[in-house]
């Protein structure tokens, strides 16, 4: 392929891509009515929700060795294509088996999708602009598909409600038909390098080199400083996510919140959050090198307020001050999502990016599902406001701990980190 067309595919897929993840990025009419579905729907508590969301993480951990194989053997269309598929497979799954073992089931396909899209939709966006203005053309281009998204599952999301109340399935639906059309927008990729297969190779030893390349990218995260430290980031901020979106479900319910405002209040939520990714750059420029300690604070200290608030007043009264704060996370979370992963692959090559994303989703999966699990062990012996408390106040401590333990080792100019920082060396 020469470089006047592999341009051309560049611009087709940077065109494309903000539209196809304004549908894909997540699932749409669904996670506003999540809570509701699992609970009213399917029967099963925010204890079980919990744990069932640690084994969803487990398997999205043990799915990354075969998603980096599929993505490299298949190439990165192909890829998103098969991802897309898993999850109409679990869709389907969700709508026609009834209790909890559905859901695990369910999971199990959704994890391997979400595997697969995770890691051939943003290398192939960055594939597609490493020529183009390199990091700062995929930020934008990653940024205007997350607000088109977020305005769209807005919309959404303030109608999920009133059909959830006319037939718990129409959201679901309705969800799957939006996978259907992430499936068929995903046909339009291309991939920019040539995916190269050496037919001599058999399984055993393609799992040998896998498993080398694996044992490279993770002694070059424990040698890295930077590494270690956004690690140790994602693992506190992601835990205290994983946890406080289920408690938070709980606690709205707890306090009497109808099924149609609960679905309005998550569509302004995700509203909102599409509308603050605009603010990503001048959060950047303000707050340059400590831009992840105002997002993570601007999550933690919502949540303190929140648990306290509710531990001492438990009624309506309380409602509108959750909102406000529940309105600061998801600004935070939104940008967060944005910013994640451009932080993640710079200073990356073509050829380490792929492991080092592995890595990176490995390390955090692991300790995230086993904190997602002792949240939801948790809700058995506190209620849901004493749960909540308990959980912000030691995220905030966790956060502000890993903070200082990033200030020397993250947020640098090259010139100012170490070699092994930035260099992705393979041993022989």
């Amino acid at each position: 392929m020469g470089k006047k067309e592999k341009n051309k595919i560049r611009r087709r897929n940077a065109k494309l891509y903000p539209i196809y993840k304004m549908f894909s990025w997540d699932l749409l009419f669904f996670y506003s009515i999540e809570f509701l579905f699992y609970t009213i729907t399917k029967g099963i508590t925010a204890s079980e929700i919990l744990i069932i969301n640690a084994c969803f993480l487990m398997f999205k951990l043990l799915g990354q060795i075969p998603a980096v194989m599929i993505t490299d053997f298949l190439g990165k269309r192909k890829s998103i294509i098969l991802g897309n598929m898993f999850l109409i497979v679990y869709m389907l799954i969700l709508i026609n088996m009834p209790g909890a073992i559905s859901i695990i089931i369910a999971d199990l396909f959704f994890s391997i999708g979400y595997d697969i899209k995770l890691i051939a939709e943003s290398n192939l966006l960055y594939d597609s602009v490493s020529t183009r203005g390199g990091e700062g053309l995929y930020s934008k281009i990653d940024a205007k598909g997350g607000s088109w998204y977020y305005i769209l599952d807005g919309i959404a999301s303030l109608s999920a409600g009133y059909l959830f109340v006319m037939n718990n399935y129409l959201p679901m639906y309705i969800c799957l038909g939006f996978i259907v059309i992430s499936t068929i927008l995903s046909f339009g990729f291309e991939d920019i390098y040539e995916v190269k297969h050496d037919e001599k190779k058999g399984a055993v030893n393609t799992l040998k080199e896998y498993k080398n390349d694996l044992k490279d990218s993770f002694k070059f995260i424990l040698k890295s400083g930077r590494m270690k430290a956004f690690i140790l980031f994602q693992i506190v901020f992601y835990s205290a996510i994983r946890i406080i979106d289920t408690y938070r479900g709980d606690l709205l319910v707890d306090l009497g919140v109808p099924e149609e405002q609960f679905s309005m209040i998550f569509a302004i939520l995700t509203l909102i959050g599409g509308l603050s990714i605009s603010l990503k750059r001048n959060i950047e420029k303000t707050f340059k090198n400590r831009t992840l300690t105002f997002i993570s604070l601007a999550y933690m200290i919502p949540c303190v307020i929140i648990g306290v608030v509710a531990s001492i007043w438990s009624n309506n009264a309380i409602v509108p001050l959750i909102l406000i704060m529940l309105t600061i996370q998801k600004i935070a979370t939104a940008i967060w999502y944005i910013l994640e992963y451009k932080y993640l692959k710079n200073f990356t090559t073509e050829e380490m990016r792929n492991k080092v994303t592995f890595a990176y989703e490995f390390v955090g999966g692991i300790v995230v599902s086993f904190f997602t699990f002792l949240g939801g062990l948790l809700l058995n012996v506190v209620n849901i406001q004493n749960a909540f408390l308990i959980v912000a106040l030691i995220c905030l401590i966790a956060t502000i701990l890993v903070l200082q333990y990033m200030k020397p080792r993250f947020g640098l100019r090259p010139k100012q980190y170490k070699k092994e920082d930035l260099e992705f060396e393979t041993t022989k």
